[in-house]
């Protein structure tokens, strides 16, 4: 578990090349480079070599009860070849890529969180197989505007856990949320809300960058006590002010006077049944003339991105069927029963959706792949 004592100014999150975001995210949707990297990150060779360069032969000894001296060579050899680790007069060094992003403390855009999410994927994957033949269709009725808040709240708190296992993954992968950001003028804002903002890490990267902004996190996971309990004392720490609300946006309103309204990875939970209501709530609660800006899983037509995103469905889709095959679930309140495929949305698609409900000037972009983009301003 990473440490959730720092974030990332928006200001470095904008100096970092998109391409190196983007290769970084793309080591961790690698199904030969992630397990390499996931192995120094366990024998802590990436701590060890922060603190200078060594030969391997004293990196053997300082590992020697976790490793023989053939894996960690094999280790070590793979990781430069992955750009991780690099061999300079007889010495192992951390190359600036894995310093940028892969040490607890030191680096400038941490994702070890992101890391953590994906080491579920490795005894995974072997499933796809079976997953491309056996997946059906996910059940999303629960996610729409038309379903019953009891039963929302009863799926919510069923997933406590996991949105409390999530935390660093959420923690640290804001700053690819935030990256979609990095050009935009917040000093022309006023009020800003994230809409299913997780532990508020996305929100406070936009606080930090512009203090006078008001910022609200609504999220209905913070009907948890303990979770919104973690939330604010995580924010406390950063003495980030964000306002934090416990609210189902489908069935309650948010703040008044909002100009700038965001949502990351909604939309790629929502069916296209459900999107629409979704839509509509949000288009409510934007003020006139207010930006509504969406980032998430979404399909761009450019082949790098939609590579990226194929990627991240494919280890999603052999994760779900290794985990049913593993551990059917027999509570018909686990959530698992709903799990299976729900097609991609489209950044075109997304914006044909939002002009159908009213917003104009709608764009879309890819950020970091598989992240992209889609903004439209309320008239």
């Amino acid at each position: 578990m990473t440490s959730l004592a720092s974030l990332p100014t928006l200001a470095a999150i904008a100096r970092i090349p998109a391409e190196q975001l983007a290769a970084a995210v793309g080591v961790c949707l690698d199904a030969a480079a992630f397990p390499v990297l996931a192995r120094l990150l366990d024998l802590d060779l990436l701590e060890r070599l922060a603190r200078g360069p060594a030969t391997l032969a004293w990196l053997a000894d300082e590992v020697a009860d976790l490793a023989t001296p053939v894996s960690l060579q094999m280790t070590a050899e793979l990781a430069c070849a992955f750009g991780l680790l690099a061999l300079r007069d007889q010495r192992l060094e951390l190359t600036p890529f894995a310093r940028t992003f892969f040490l607890n403390n030191d680096s400038q855009v941490r994702l070890l969180g992101l890391v953590d999410r994906h080491r579920r994927y490795l005894a995974a994957i072997g499933a796809l197989p079976a997953a491309l033949r056996e997946t059906r269709l996910a059940d999303r009725r629960l996610w729409s505007d038309q379903a019953d808040a009891r039963e929302q709240a009863a799926y919510f708190k069923a997933r406590g856990a996991f949105n409390e296992a999530s935390r660093s993954y959420f923690w640290d992968t804001a700053a690819l949320l935030a990256r979609a950001h990095a050009d935009r003028d917040l000093h022309s804002h006023r009020i800003v809300c994230d809409v299913g903002a997780g532990p508020a890490a996305f929100a406070a990267i936009l606080k930090q960058a512009a203090p006078q902004l008001q910022v609200h996190a609504a999220e209905v996971n913070y009907a948890d006590s303990d979770y919104l309990a973690a939330t604010s004392a995580a924010l406390q720490t950063l003495n980030i002010s964000v306002e934090l609300h416990a609210i189902n946006v489908l069935h309650r309103s948010l703040p008044p006077d909002i100009d700038l309204l965001t949502a990351n990875r909604l939309f790629s939970g929502l069916s296209r049944e459900g999107a629409e209501g979704w839509a509509r709530r949000l288009f409510a609660a934007l003020a006139p003339g207010g930006t509504l800006a969406l980032v998430d899983f979404f399909a761009t037509g450019e082949p790098a991105h939609d590579r990226s995103l194929a990627a991240l469905l494919s280890l999603w889709m052999a994760w779900n069927h290794h985990e049913l095959t593993r551990d059917p679930p027999t509570d018909p309140r686990d959530d698992r029963h709903a799990w299976g495929w729900n097609s991609p949305w489209r950044c075109d698609e997304l914006a044909a959706l939002l002009a159908r409900v009213g917003f104009r000037d709608v764009r879309s972009r890819s950020v970091v792949p598989p992240f992209a983009l889609v903004e439209a301003t309320r008239p």
